[in-house]
């Protein structure tokens, strides 16, 4: 998530709690607390879509998934509503936390994405812009004025701030495929699917790609707090919890919403810093118009 950039100093606040000092943000929500419940707004169709299968009600994730690819890549791109949250927090001492809301154009032919919003942190509201293209993702932070800076999206503090809510497919595809518990439920006209984990360890990234796929999330906070010192290895650093919800159309197969959350827990001089994330997608409506980096970002 892309708060990191602004809140990157949260972690040597909270070390410092442990002298007496720390902010003054209320400490976010704790990790054990499952994702908010999806809203399901489904987006205005502008192609036919098919009618649902006979043995729809029977299919599995699998199936469902690649449908739902079918599906969302019928149109030419999407506008999807995003937000986000992060706090950390040490134990016996105030925590701080940030949040962010974006809105985010993506296009498939040519694949691009282009996303506009707002960080909140500490009181302070922080415009940012970003351009995902060619591999390559442009970055300014403080609106018109502010210099873009440019990297590969293999950069993990590039990377973190791009918010793509269509690799959510690829994402619960990869689970099925490596044997991830995926629940299917259907009610309403949806179909959700979920997958929890209950409690691990940052070392369980190798071998589970739901825990690999938040450890990245984590990845820049981690690496702050390794500079202000924190040494825990990863078999100590704790999952609390992670949980994410895909819903998707019964009709059409469209993904309309994701909602995810997940915490870890870091050992650090008798004491616990606890990092949890929140975030959440809307399908808004398809996108028709063309996505371009301006002169000055690439210049």
């Amino acid at each position: 998530m892309r708060i990191h950039s602004v809140w990157v100093a949260a972690g040597l606040v909270a070390l410092a709690a442990v002298s007496g000092c720390g902010t003054q943000e209320p400490a976010g929500p704790t990790a054990a607390t499952t994702a908010a419940s999806p809203s399901a707004s489904p987006a205005p169709e502008s192609t036919p879509t098919p009618e649902r299968t006979k043995d729809d009600t029977e299919a599995g994730p699998a199936e469902l998934l690649a449908r739902a690819e079918a599906a969302m890549g019928a149109e030419a791109g999407w506008v999807f509503a995003v937000t986000g949250e992060e706090s950390l927090k040490q134990s016996g001492a105030p925590g701080s936390t940030a949040s962010y809301s974006a809105t985010v154009e993506r296009t498939g032919t040519p694949e691009a994405l282009h996303q506009t919003g707002t960080i909140l942190s500490k009181g302070k509201r922080t415009p940012e812009e970003l351009f995902a293209v060619d591999g390559t993702g442009y970055v300014r932070e403080g609106g018109s004025g502010a210099a873009w800076r440019e990297g590969p999206l293999t950069d993990p503090e590039i990377a973190a701030k791009v918010e793509d809510p269509l690799t959510v497919l690829g994402s619960f595809t990869d689970y099925a495929e490596k044997g991830e518990r995926i629940e299917v439920t259907r009610t309403g006209g949806e179909i959700r699917l979920r997958i929890r984990i209950p409690s691990g360890s940052l070392a369980d990234r190798t071998e589970r790609p739901a825990i690999a796929k938040a450890a990245l999330e984590f990845r820049p906070t981690l690496d702050t707090l390794r500079k202000a010192g924190v040494t825990a290895g990863e078999k100590r650093i704790v999952l609390t919890g992670l949980e994410e919800t895909l819903v998707l159309d019964a009709r059409t197969h469209r993904m309309t919403s994701y909602r995810s959350s997940f915490g870890f827990a870091v050992p650090h001089e008798g004491r616990q810093l606890r990092y949890e994330q929140r975030l959440g997608a809307d399908t808004r409506s398809p996108f028709t118009g063309r996505i371009e980096v301006p002169a000055a970002a690439s210049s």
